[in-house]
């Protein structure tokens, strides 16, 4: 298991010219949505592109590594497809950093679930699942090999979060850590990732995360 997550890497010059979009801005919104929906193609507007440029991008993320990639994503809405697999690609590298500290975090919450009320997701099938479980699916996601239902993913995400922002809302505590971003750092930022990914797959259900 890779232990060591890494701040996404910058593309180089010839791979953001193999994108469709805008090449003069890397982190323009046409590029992060179009390299989201080369992994996950989905919504009522989803971009059209032949598949050339799609095994180009999938490429990118195997040969380089996925973060090569989300360094496209770091500034898009949460309401987003390429915003969503943000959090999804920072919520994997934490769980694939501190397995043993996000698993007991994770446990700690399920001991006070009893005393939450009703959550939005539905527990009953979700109560066997590990943090492990999710990000070997994240994995999936982020290889473009991802064929089950997304909202699903994306729900049983919010549940995993849920479980350890019980424990503590806070995420990463060190603006110094790798991990260290607007999403990781924010007040109660565990917490506001479980809200991101249900709110997500309410919109995949809807055919409006894009």
């Amino acid at each position: 298991m890779n232990t060591r997550p890494r701040r996404p890497a910058q593309m180089t010059d010839e791979q953001i010219d193999s994108l469709p979009g805008d090449n003069d801005v890397a982190y323009n919104s046409e590029l992060a949505h179009s390299s989201a929906q080369a992994l996950v193609p989905m919504g009522r507007n989803r971009i059209e592109y032949d598949e050339t440029v799609r095994s180009r991008i999938l490429n990118i993320a195997k040969v380089e590594g996925v973060d090569v990639l989300a360094q496209l994503w770091t500034n898009s809405p949460a309401d987003t497809l390429p915003g969503i697999l943000w959090r999804g690609f920072l919520l994997t590298q934490w769980i694939e950093r501190d397995y043993a500290v996000v698993t007991a975090r994770f446990l700690r919450g399920k001991e006070k679930e009893d005393q939450c009320g009703e959550l939005s997701v539905d527990v009953s099938s979700y109560r066997d699942i590990l943090p492990e479980d999710i990000a070997q699916e994240w994995r999936a996601v982020f290889s473009g090999s991802y064929d089950e239902h997304f909202d699903v993913l994306l729900s049983k995400t919010a549940y995993v979060t849920f479980m350890c922002a019980l424990s503590d809302v806070t995420w990463i505590e060190n603006d110094a850590d790798i991990l260290s971003t607007y999403v990781t750092r924010r007040s109660k930022a565990m917490a506001h990732v479980s809200r991101d990914f249900y709110h997500a797959s309410r919109l995949v259900i809807d055919g409006e995360l894009e």
